[in-house]
């Protein structure tokens, strides 16, 4: 009798540990295949990166790459395509991106668009000095001719 109920707790507990996993395989399966559920409020910023001749998002949580009138968003190791910023983003092998995005690892185009990013915000601190330098020196003007 004890050997009977040991032996259907042990399968029930199998049953249990394979139903589980075959749930969470099939969970990342239809991931994959329907897309990452993402929500996207509104349109996000990007940033043209002149070299490799696309843009990237800048200021958002997620990698998205507008090249073509198509948007390229990587997450959790795979790259997705939709016609639209907010979805239906539809699994692609990294083979089917355009080659423009292909020839290039996702941490080097995050580089890129940190440097351009960079150069960019220096650029409008520059012209933003140079306002505050000209206003400056306005004031001065009028506050002498008093």
């Amino acid at each position: 009798m004890r050997k009977s109920i040991c032996l259907a707790t042990a399968s029930v507990v199998m049953a249990f540990v394979s139903f589980t996993a075959n749930a969470n395989n099939a969970q990342a399966m239809s991931n994959r295949r329907g897309g990452p559920s993402i929500v996207i409020s509104s349109h996000p910023d990007f940033i043209y990166l002149t070299d490799q001749g696309f843009s990237i998002s800048v200021g958002s949580p997620y990698d998205i790459i507008s090249y073509d009138n198509l948007y390229y968003l990587y997450q959790d190791g795979g790259w997705y395509r939709s016609p639209d910023y907010r979805g239906p983003w539809v699994y692609i092998k990294e083979s089917r991106l355009p080659d423009r995005i292909r020839r290039h690892r996702i941490e080097d185009i995050r580089r890129y668009r940190d440097v351009e990013y960079r150069r960019h915000d220096n650029r409008n601190n520059m012209d933003q000095r140079r306002n505050d330098n000209r206003n400056n020196m306005d004031q001065r003007r009028d506050d002498n001719r008093r």
